[in-house]
């Protein structure tokens, strides 16, 4: 069932407009923000007067915002107005074929870098990783794999390859709701990220973007036995 943005009955979903940017791109990331945190559930419909009163802003300029989230992706039209976007298996499948390409390449990139500032970040991420999994604390382990990809692309000082990265997977997990229980049990996954991080460690580029690859090609796997009841 569709929901209205605007009557969910728990308060402001938005934060108000401050003076830095342009007041469209404000208004655009306020959405954005609540979408990707879960606010806003794929499929919710959303009121340009409902938002424009929540954000303090005219309707106007939440149309304009929509113009910008419609052409990202997040949002689409329908011919009762707009909502957050609803995935297709095929759009699980798009996103984890461009990850495969950008987070290979990533990983490629910090093992040829050798940077141990780099490698300490990771090493943290790891660690604590591990400690997550060792507690069978399922969603805090899917937390810290997400910011060990995250950290991946962007420690590859590349802003395209990290800004895919921030836009599009993590667009499909919020849209998605993926629950963490499906990883279980997670002992099973306790060797990749070591792996990767071990031939970053070790300057291989060849290891590191072939365990990557391993690791995502079987997130991919979950996930689509996930997705595909939802979608």
């Amino acid at each position: 069932m569709e929901e209205n943005a605007s009557a969910r009955g728990n308060g402001p979903l938005l934060r108000p407009i401050g003076p830095r940017r342009s007041l469209v791109d404000e208004v655009a990331e306020r959405i954005r923000e609540v979408v990707l945190a879960g606010g806003l559930p794929s499929g919710a419909r959303l009121s340009d007067s409902g938002l424009a009163r929540e954000i303090g802003v005219g309707r106007s300029s939440v149309r304009e915002a929509f113009k910008l989230l419609l052409a990202q992706g997040l949002l689409e039209q329908t011919a009762k107005g707009v909502r957050v976007a609803q995935l297709t298996v095929a759009d699980v499948q798009d996103t984890y074929e461009l990850r495969l390409a950008v987070e290979c390449r990533a990983v490629r990139i910090l093992a040829a870098r050798g940077d141990e500032n780099d490698i300490a970040v990771l090493n943290g991420i790891v660690r604590q990783f591990l400690k997550a999994v060792e507690a069978n604390d399922a969603a805090g382990a899917v937390s810290l794999d997400l910011r060990f990809h995250e950290s991946v692309c962007r420690l590859s000082r590349s802003a395209r390859l990290h800004g895919v990265f921030t836009r599009d997977v993590v667009k499909m997990l919020a849209l998605l709701r993926v629950d963490s229980d499906i990883y279980q049990p997670l002992c099973d996954w306790v060797d990749e990220l070591p792996a990767i991080l071990e031939a970053i460690r070790r300057a291989d580029a060849d290891g590191a973007s072939a365990a990557m690859e391993d690791h995502i090609e079987r997130s991919r796997q979950i996930t689509l036995a996930f997705a595909q009841p939802r979608c």
